[in-house]
């Protein structure tokens, strides 16, 4: 298969995750679109954004007081649509480098994809988010006209830039964000199945940290009503919640039937404390963590290829 072909799976299997989500909301109550693809096609900036991590796109006007990052040259005809396309500065890092959050429609239900909170110890999963980025600003009419679509693709872009190894999971500050929410928060964690490749703490207490201090407050301000946190690479799907929470279980079955990713996961003896989708959980959003099949690439070409 060439590597064009292997990219154009890839990207189609991204994008069935985000339909499956919208169909489990279906089943939850909410009111979704059955026409994904028949919306009318609206304005969009055209950016491939793969391959222009470092460029800020023309922003749109946008209803959020969120802090939007300013352009030169704002585009004349961008309007908050459904086709509405932006880009929100929510928070800096520890190194003070930019957290970025992709905007997609304007819809009174709002649903966000996070990636890179282990920074470059799982960098697939930032060009995974950018891969689907590119994707739907191509192709903006994918989102339904009453939804709005999240995406920070690098919430830990202080570790991305540190090392694509073990050397990146943590930030600046030595914490591995993922174990700093206010959810279940224990300084130490045991386990001989948890990850130990490098010393790395949970914080100086529960949302210490400005990265995690920046996405809680957004998804509070956005009232986010489900969570996909992207991982590598235990080709699993995780259920937020401590100890449970039956939403967002099933949220992670109906991901699990249309995949190769196992659902119920093998959490070994690891006590998972401070975790970002438990504390989601806790605020009544479902959330799920999907984990790529490894640390190499951004997805499975055999992954929901049936389905197309």
């Amino acid at each position: 298969m060439t590597h064009k072909k292997r990219s154009t799976t890839i990207i189609l299997i991204v994008f069935l995750i985000v339909l499956l989500t919208f169909i489990w909301i279906l089943k939850c109550g909410s009111e979704i679109s059955s026409q994904l693809l028949d919306n009318q096609t609206l304005s969009a900036p055209k950016l491939s954004v793969l391959a222009q991590h470092t460029q800020t796109p023309t922003l749109s006007p946008n209803t959020s007081t969120a802090t939007a990052i300013p352009t030169e040259t704002p585009s004349p005809t961008a309007t908050a649509t459904p086709g509405f396309f932006g880009v929100e500065l929510i928070g800096r890092s520890v190194m003070g480098q930019p957290l970025e959050v992709y905007r997609f429609g304007n819809g009174e239900h709002a649903y966000m994809i996070i990636a890179g909170i282990h920074g470059g110890y799982e960098w697939n999963t930032v060009d995974l988010a950018y891969e689907l980025i590119d994707l739907i600003t191509k192709e903006p009419e994918r989102v339904p006209q009453n939804k709005t679509l999240f995406i920070l693709p690098n919430l830990n872009p202080d570790g991305y830039d540190k090392d694509k190894g073990p050397d990146g999971r943590a930030n600046a500050n030595t914490v591995d964000i993922n174990r700093n929410w206010d959810a279940n928060w224990k300084a130490n964690w045991y386990g001989k199945n948890c990850w130990s490749y490098r010393f790395i703490t949970a914080g100086s207490g529960p949302e210490s940290e400005p990265e995690t201090q920046a996405l809680r407050d957004f998804l509070i301000e956005m009232n986010i009503e489900a969570v996909i946190s992207y991982h590598s690479a235990a080709g699993s799907i995780f259920s937020g919640g401590y100890p449970y929470d039956e939403v967002s279980i099933d949220l992670a079955r109906t991901l699990a039937m249309a995949s190769s990713y196992r659902f119920p996961p093998n959490y070994g003896d690891c006590l998972y404390t401070g975790q970002f989708i438990d504390w989601t959980s806790s605020q009544g959003i479902p959330s799920v963590d999907i984990e790529l099949s490894n640390h190499l690439d951004t997805g499975s070409m055999s992954t929901f290829s049936r389905h197309f």
